[in-house]
């Protein structure tokens, strides 16, 4: 009978002791050997029944009663497949790998698809030859018709780009390429007081807190008042909040709540600069010093702690 004829799987001569049995393998396609995903495989004449997953594997956890079983394995349009297998008290199942051919209908699906590609693929190559040699065509019609003396002049070189020191610094302190840093007053600004220390309420190079310093880049840079603090900054009418962070941009104010207390307030602010960078000072260290520098917003730390970005749409 086809049942015991077409698949004999070795169970293999290595059986090994265990606690409860364990049944796995494999089902692929005959004609390809590719996995074969969503398979059912049944044990008849019990309730126990798997699916293969992406990778063609199935496995069954539970206890499998002794005894010989039927196993099947079916699939829309694949022909179901039958082999036995003993189960056995401390013995292990082995299985080579499951091999199961499409039905005829399916087979010849396929068959239709390949010749429909394969068409569509010869003619895309005459297409594409028509083309180059309708183009060689037009070129020797040219070459004769062409009366009009054409001057090629040769292109100047283009004028050299120099980068400032600064340019190049903020470029790999931030991750970007260099040409990208355009605004280069705000970048000597930021480098001017790169590393001067937190200082509650400061307001200079003595020390100098998070609003403070967002207040000076706006209106040494900007050219704009900006309010002091940065619950102020927050609640500000001319200050538009947005949450999505990939709508920062250059320049826009970072709202954040709970830094160094336990409160929801707003209780920081910074300026977002490029590439999940931004600039602020502050008086946690995480991991490097406290005061003026850059920082990822990508952190854990300012993540978890980002309300929202702000973009000043007016100021007075």
């Amino acid at each position: 009978m086809r049942i015991f004829l077409f698949l004999i799987l070795t169970i293999c001569s290595n059986i090994i002791s265990a606690q409860s049995l364990n049944f796995e393998s494999m089902v692929v396609e005959k004609s390809t050997s590719k996995p074969v995903e969503n398979a059912i495989i049944t044990i008849e004449g019990t309730t126990l029944a798997v699916k293969t997953n992406e990778e063609g594997v199935f496995n069954f956890k539970e206890t499998i009663p002794y005894g010989e079983y039927v196993v099947t394995v079916t699939k829309e349009n694949y022909i179901t497949e039958y082999f036995l297998i003993k189960s056995e008290e401390g013995k292990q199942i082995r299985v080579k790998k499951v091999k199961i051919g499409v039905t005829k209908k399916e087979a010849a699906r396929r068959r239709k698809i390949e010749r429909e590609n394969a068409k569509k693929e010869a003619n895309k190559i005459r297409e594409v030859k028509k083309k180059k040699e309708a183009l060689a065509r037009k070129r020797e019609e040219l070459k004769i018709r062409n009366t009009i003396h054409v001057v090629y002049d040769s292109v100047p070189p283009k004028p050299e780009i120099t980068y400032t020191e600064t340019q190049q610094k903020y470029s790999e302190i931030i991750g970007v390429p260099v040409d990208s840093l355009t605004n280069n007053e705000l970048y000597e600004f930021i480098d001017e007081w790169m590393g001067v220390t937190y200082l509650m309420g400061g307001e200079t190079k003595d020390g100098i807190d998070c609003s403070s310093f967002t207040q000076r880049v706006y209106t040494k840079v900007y050219d704009l008042y900006i309010e002091r603090t940065a619950e102020k900054q927050y609640n500000s009418k001319y200050t538009d909040k947005f949450t999505v962070k990939e709508n920062l941009r250059e320049g826009d104010l970072m709202f954040f709540e709970g830094v160094g207390t336990k409160s929801n307030a707003i209780t920081h602010v910074g300026i977002y600069l490029s590439n999940n960078k931004f600039v602020h000072s502050t008086s946690i260290r995480n991991g490097g010093q406290k005061g003026v520098k850059v920082s990822d917003i990508t952190n854990s730390f300012w993540s978890r702690r980002f309300v929202c970005g702000g973009r000043r749409i007016y100021t007075e």
